[in-house]
């Protein structure tokens, strides 16, 4: 019955049809098209505009198809350098407008799900470090985690002012032998193989503010980005219903019917859908407003008594008290470990 369940689960995974875009771009570049395999011409019959969503699976097969066409096992590695999609100029542009290294990574991890949904991305700190981190969602072609690596490398170079490089270290789930290419696309100080991939930059490189940045520009992208974010159809209820949260967050109106209005369900049956998930639609408000609270009090824009009021609480005590019980620390001394961290590294 779990199997079953899984299966289902993964059965529902989708991926925006903009990477089949991508790949016939970068299969043009061989002098080849999708059209060449008549399995990918007929997963590919239907015109795919890109706002349109393809099966984890179907993706999958066109991924294999693409690669035995190009004949090249660097292909995802390859094609930030032939095309960037829409999405990933929205993504870049907020990044660079962002007020810091820090900023735009933390911009980046939140909406990168416009790009793609088979791959979340993850900011974490460590002692000295930092890392982009990449979970895939279902099972994802290994390409396409590659392709990521290579898009999120692009940015972060077009982030860098000083030549040096931002990320020093990239992690692919590659033997070493086959890292010496690799190193040279993603021009970096190190490649190494690992479970997980990773982009991992010094610690301290995080508060670096941004030549590029602009409050007025950047603002109105991170809108921009909500609104595609929430429109964005989920093959999970529990994320769908965050996002639609998040979304509403310093509205003053949080309440479920405002979340189940646009998904066209009522109130009781979203109720009784998010409790077959195991949670509660009152467990998803504290879990976004936690998240949203340690993001932007990492992000150091904005002021804790800005914060307490953009998370919808009534006052800052409020905010204070829920924040104590996230973490067992007060939001004040949070920030204070966050600063001492970065100037630690």
């Amino acid at each position: 019955m779990l199997g079953s369940s899984m299966d289902n689960k993964r059965s529902r995974i989708r991926e925006h049809a903009h990477w089949v875009l991508i790949m016939e771009r970068a299969l043009a570049q061989y002098g080849l098209s999708l059209s060449h395999s008549s399995l990918a011409q007929e997963l590919t019959r239907s015109p795919l505009p890109a706002s349109l969503f393809i099966e984890q699976a179907n993706a999958n097969l066109i991924w294999s198809e693409a690669l035995r066409l190009a004949g090249d096992d660097l292909f995802g590695l390859r094609l930030n350098r032939i095309h960037s999609p829409s999405a990933m100029g929205l993504l870049a542009l907020a990044a660079s407008t962002s007020a810091s290294i820090g900023a735009a990574l933390e911009h980046l991890t939140r909406f990168f799900p416009i790009m793609s949904t088979q791959v979340r991305v993850e900011l974490r700190r460590d002692i000295g470090e930092s890392h982009l981190l990449l979970t895939p969602v279902g099972e994802p072609h290994p390409q396409h985690l590659e392709a990521v690596i290579g898009y999120l490398g692009q940015i972060l170079r077009q982030l860098d002012d000083s030549g040096k490089g931002l990320f020093r270290r990239a992690t692919l789930r590659r033997p070493p032998e086959e890292l010496a290419e690799c190193h040279r696309l993603l021009e970096c100080d190190e490649v190494v193989s690992g479970p997980v991939c990773s982009l991992t930059m010094p610690l301290g490189l995080l508060e670096t503010p941004l030549v590029t940045a602009d409050a007025f520009i950047c603002s109105r992208l991170i809108d921009t980005l909500q609104d595609i974010l929430a429109s964005q159809p989920s093959h999970d209820l529990v994320e769908q219903v965050k996002r639609r949260i998040q979304l509403l967050l310093g509205s003053g109106d949080i309440s479920v019917e405002r979340v189940a209005s646009p998904m066209n369900i009522s109130p009781r049956h979203l109720r009784r859908k998010l409790s077959q998930e195991g949670t509660s639609y009152e467990q998803l408000v504290d879990e976004v407003r936690r998240e949203t609270a340690i993001r932007m009090i990492g992000e150091g824009e904005l002021s804790l008594t800005s914060i307490a009021y953009e998370l919808g609480f009534l006052d800052p005590s409020s905010f204070t008290r829920a924040f104590r019980r996230w973490t067992g620390m007060s939001p004040t001394a949070f920030r204070q470990q966050v600063l001492d961290g970065a100037a630690s590294s």
